[in-house]
């Protein structure tokens, strides 16, 4: 077995566990250390001390002052310490066996006597180093002496803690070259009855647990292989540089079909290559058509492959050929709608049209007698909506065959006048606050009737959720992809499967399925934000332009 030398299992134990036993006793010996020095310091200031007070005193009693010579000599033969001087009061040097170096520890100084001499006490650092040292030389010995012993004993530890982890290492190398010499490589360690044989046991389970699950990886392997080719639909697996890695008998047969072309002349491979460029997440569907001129039509979808990590490894694609769904889809869709427009159609135009032609000859008979201009123009409005709704009605007749839109310039402001004065009468009745708050002047590029329809379904169905007085308020402003419009009420809102079955229709009627058709033919964006409780906001979106007042 290849040996890692510094990294081994034996330094990774012995050298952590010796830098803790060194740490521990240095700083157990600089504690001791300090601790003797400061109290050394301490006796010396203490020594110090007395010394200057007893030569103070000596020095004021009686008529000795008047002697200094006597008294120096005194003190030259009593105390022969290298530590005391003594100044006069000039700061001439009187008594004084050494030099005071630069390194000196001023213990004490006092001045307190007749004579003004200065007594200092001063001690050489290095010097007491040294004799501090002398004394401790026991101390250092006995820590020394127990460095030894920890590295003795650590050696010691870490060779038994990691012997069986060595040997264990060396017989998983040995099974890592070639696993089916389970037997022989562990039959030595499966005979021990400690730690390393219980571990034999478990490596030798699991070699019988990898060999059984290899066989069992490669029979899914197989399978899966087997359902991939078959898939009614095409699978193309990219790399990360975009080439192709994998793909099964379908992708194979749309690949070959080179005459297919869309609009931009790409075939299926050309367009998977573009969207992988592209990284699209939802790819848009595709029609292609060959020189023959028959059509097909194509989904795609799009998996970025990711590593557990996270890292992007490849792109899984799918082709799927929907043509003749397409084809089912669009027919069923139109016979449904011709069915049902034709069903409403004859019922709508069979209770309203006779009525609403007696309606407007009553209104024109009545307009002629009015003589304020604004209910003029109130009972105009009105026979202007009862031809909208006729309108209404033949659009319904003919809905099988699309109405082509009139598109002019539409004065939102001038529309919104007329609506409130049209439904003011109708929400002050019903207890509603109804408010147009219009910013500038708006201009839209659409159908006038489709819009003036749009709007009045979208405020009918306002009133008809707020059964017990509420507001409604229609905003227009300039956004940033056109003309804005958010018709806001505080009614009763729906919920999310409420709301899906309104908007196809299945319940509250064709208002809102009217709503969305006469966008699609205005170039319009329909939103809806509804909560039960709370209110609904629709809001619709134009391209238009604003005029600055």
């Amino acid at each position: 077995m290849k040996r890692i030398g510094f990294f081994s299992i034996e330094n990774k134990i012995l050298i952590p566990f010796v830098c803790i036993s060194l740490i521990t006793v240095f700083f157990f010996c600089f504690i001791l250390y300090r601790t003797e020095y400061h109290i050394k310091i301490e006796s010396e200031s203490d020594y110090a001390i007395a010394l200057a007070g007893y030569i103070n005193s000596d020095i004021n009693a009686g008529d000795n002052w008047q002697n200094s010579n006597a008294l120096l000599e005194k003190y030259e033969a009593n105390y022969t310490g290298q530590n005391l001087f003594i100044y006069d009061s000039g700061g001439h040097l009187l008594l004084g066996q050494r030099t005071l170096s630069d390194d000196e520890l001023f213990i004490w100084e006092s001045q307190d006597n007749i004579l003004g001499w200065r007594i200092l006490y001063s001690i050489d650092r290095n010097e007491l180093s040294n004799t501090f040292l002398e004394e401790q030389k026991y101390m250092i010995l006995a820590a020394v002496a127990m460095l030894l012993i920890i590295v003795e004993a650590s050696v010691l530890i870490s060779h038994n803690i990691s012997a069986p982890i060595r040997q264990l290492s060396e017989a998983c190398n040995t099974l890592s070259q070639d696993y089916t010499l389970s037997g022989d490589a562990m039959s030595d360690y499966l005979k021990r009855r400690d730690e390393l044989g219980y571990l034999a046991t478990a490596f030798q389970t699991m070699i019988k647990s990898i060999q059984e699950n290899t066989a069992q990886l490669v029979q899914v392997k197989t399978l899966n292989e087997s359902i991939v080719s078959n898939l009614p639909l095409g699978i193309i697996v990219y790399d990360q540089e975009g080439s192709i890695a994998l793909k099964n008998s379908h992708a194979e047969s749309m690949f070959s079909r080179q005459n297919e072309r869309d609009g931009l002349g790409r075939n299926v491979e050309q367009l998977l290559s573009d969207i992988i460029q592209r990284e699209s997440i939802l790819p848009p569907p595709a029609r292609l058509t060959d020189t023959d001129g028959t059509v097909r039509d194509y989904e795609f979808g799009i998996w970025r492959l990711h590593t557990p990590a996270g890292i992007s490894y490849g792109t899984l694609c799918t082709a799927d050929d929907v043509t003749y769904k397409k084809h089912m889809e669009e027919k069923m869709s139109q016979d449904v709608k011709l069915a049902y427009a034709g069903k409403l159609a004859a019922d709508v135009a069979h209770e309203i049209r006779n009525p609403l032609a007696g309606i407007r000859a009553g209104l024109q008979v009545i307009r002629k007698k009015l003589t304020e201009e604004r209910d003029t123009l109130l009972c105009q409005g009105m026979v202007h909506e009862v031809d909208r709704v006729n309108l209404l009605i033949g659009n319904l007749l003919n809905l099988s065959r699309q109405r082509q839109s009139e598109k002019t310039t539409v004065n939102l402001n001038a529309l919104c006048e007329e609506l409130l004065m049209l439904y003011s009468k109708i929400a002050e009745n019903k207890g509603i606050d109804l408010q147009m708050k219009l910013e500038g002047t708006l201009w839209l590029y659409t159908d006038e009737g489709e819009l003036r329809q749009i709007l009045i379904n979208l405020i009918n169905n306002s009133f008809h959720a707020i059964p017990n007085g509420g507001s409604v308020t229609i905003l227009g402003r300039v956004g940033e992809d056109g003309i804005v419009i958010e018709v806001t009420d505080t009614g009763t809102g729906m919920d999310d499967l409420t709301l899906k079955q309104v908007r196809s229709g299945e319940k509250g009627g064709l208002g809102l399925a009217i709503v969305q058709q006469l966008l699609e033919q205005n170039a319009g964006g329909l939103a809806i934000s509804s909560s039960a409780g709370l209110g609904t906001i629709v809001t619709l979106t134009f391209l238009g332009r604003e005029e600055t007042l």
